[in-house]
């Protein structure tokens, strides 16, 4: 397993100096993924999957971030590392997996919005059941 790597779309530069240090203290490497290589596979930046040798420019709606070779004390860190330093908020994570390794940035980030759509009335209504409906 290669060094544990976060990989970030979108955000800001005041997003980029709160990571920095979080990364630093966690022995974590930093990707940020440029508008130029957003449709490129998410796997690549973490040396999974190979670049493709053309990609459409593009931005996705908001900041999506994706852990690659983390280990789970170092996802706990991070995500508590976030909260405190109030950076991400809202934004969508996942961690590298085989199938979502050769995803384009766009398809991933649509797959979690879907996922987190379906949740959302989950969470939003605890206790709620079918029956209820």
């Amino acid at each position: 397993m290669g060094k544990g790597t976060v990989i970030v779309y979108g955000g800001g530069d005041g997003d980029r100096k709160k990571l920095k240090p979080l990364c630093g203290k966690l022995d974590l490497r930093l990707r940020w993924v440029l508008p130029e290589e957003v449709h490129q596979p998410v796997g690549a930046f973490a040396g999974a999957v190979k670049f493709r040798e053309t990609a459409e420019p593009g931005e996705l709606p908001g900041m999506m971030l994706v852990f690659a070779n983390v280990t789970d004390r170092q996802l706990e860190s991070f995500l508590s590392g976030m909260k405190t330093a109030r950076v991400g908020a809202g934004s969508l994570k996942a961690v590298l997996t085989e199938t979502n390794s050769r995803w384009t940035g766009p398809e991933l980030y649509r797959e979690l919005s879907r996922e987190r759509a379906e949740l959302e009335p989950e969470i939003c209504s605890p206790g709620k059941t079918d029956s209820d409906a």
